[in-house]
């Protein structure tokens, strides 16, 4: 049976991250349960909702002897949390209690044979590739937070991967903004994929946005699976046909005002005024002056604010309203000094790019002013 020594750094740091996987609504309670087994040199811990989050981990450790079982996944982590510092004994016996040991420190917990715990099936005749963490980090982190929670509409809880002229790009959706960005580095065979935005963020969380060390991508005709270094986040793909985000893009033909502005400054401002906006479903409007951009917003609970703000201005006048927390969540995700608002009319949609580079668009739906 299960008889290994781990350091409880490394063994709570590793189940903190391991238990994100369970969903707690499974109709199968071991799926509840982390998946735990000693094998050569290592533990591994495996937890999953079977559905769309996997995630699969290893740690190295001292191994008396090889052998496994499940343990609820709550009871886990808190106890790996609350153990002295020093090596942690984890011994399970032929009943599957799992007996823990650190310090003075002793428990006992209840687990489950692992019979009937399941796991995601392997990928077959996957599209394999590779991307520097930093650059998925960048990714992700600019896409995803676009993607809807509304799991009554699935398919746009999740982020379309497209390999296209060997660039990975992706792009996620809620209808009331859209986020697209594509990768610098090619990365070969043309695929296409819904991935769930709940793995990717429990893939984001791992990335290091300044380590060039390779996340290796697997994605086959119904899974997907990212490794970075020890650990595994794997996810069934969501099926159904991802919206024509292309008609959603305006035509640059169209787009003849341009408003770039500090993206610091913006924030901020935008912070500011949400602060009267969220009693008015976050709408703040937009207006050009000759110095630059007004922001105002009212509430007839709250009142009213309005701030100028300096911008470089192309085009003629216009005044428009937006949803201040979509264009927030945009700036904090840019990563550029500037970002230039392209519009057309008061009605249509607004675009938001970074101003130094062409690799991320961002399109938000406009609100009536009232």
């Amino acid at each position: 049976m299960l008889d290994a020594t781990c350091p409880q750094e490394e063994l709570y740091d590793i189940v903190q991250t391991v238990a994100r996987g369970v969903s707690g609504r499974s109709t199968q309670p071991v799926q509840n349960n982390i998946y735990l087994s000693s094998q050569g040199d290592t533990l591994r811990l495996v937890a999953t909702d079977l559905e769309y989050v996997s995630i699969d981990a290893t740690i190295p450790a001292t191994v008396a002897d090889e052998g496994a079982t499940t343990v609820p996944a709550r009871y886990f982590a808190q106890i790996a949390g609350s153990l002295p510092a020093g090596e942690v004994s984890l011994a399970a016996n032929e009943a599957d209690t799992l007996a823990i040991a650190c310090g003075s420190a002793r428990y006992e917990i209840r687990g489950v044979a692992t019979d009937d715990f399941q796991m995601l099936p392997a990928l077959d005749e996957a599209v394999e590739f590779s991307l520097p963490q930093s650059e998925l980090h960048d990714l992700l982190r600019q896409t995803a937070f676009a993607a809807s929670t509304d799991e009554t509409r699935p398919i746009l809880t999740g982020v379309l991967f497209t390999v296209v002229d060997s660039k990975l790009q992706l792009v996620a959706t809620d209808t009331y903004r859209l986020a697209l960005c594509a990768s610098k580095s090619e990365v070969g065979q043309e695929q296409q994929a819904i991935v769930s935005g709940r793995a990717l963020n429990e893939v984001l969380r791992m990335l290091d946005d300044e380590s060039d060390a390779p996340v290796a991508v697997a994605i086959s005709e119904t899974l997907a699976r990212f490794e970075v270094g020890p650990i595994t986040v794997a996810s069934r793909l969501i099926e159904g046909e991802f919206p024509n985000y292309e008609k959603v893009i305006p035509d640059e033909d169209n787009l003849d005002k341009q408003v770039t502005v500090s993206t610091q400054e913006l924030e901020n401002a935008l912070g500011r005024a949400l602060i009267v906006a969220r009693e008015d479903a976050n709408r703040v409007v937009f207006e050009t002056i000759e110095s630059g951009l007004r922001i105002t917003a009212n509430s007839l609970d709250v009142g009213h604010v309005q701030e100028e703000i300096s911008a470089r201005l192309e085009g003629e006048a216009i005044e428009t309203a937006f949803n201040a927390t979509y264009m927030l969540n945009m700036l904090e995700a840019a990563g550029s000094e500037e970002v230039t608002i392209s519009l057309s009319r008061p009605l249509e949609p607004g675009v938001m790019r970074p101003s130094d580079r062409d690799d991320y668009t961002y399109v938000v739906m406009p609100m009536q002013i009232m």
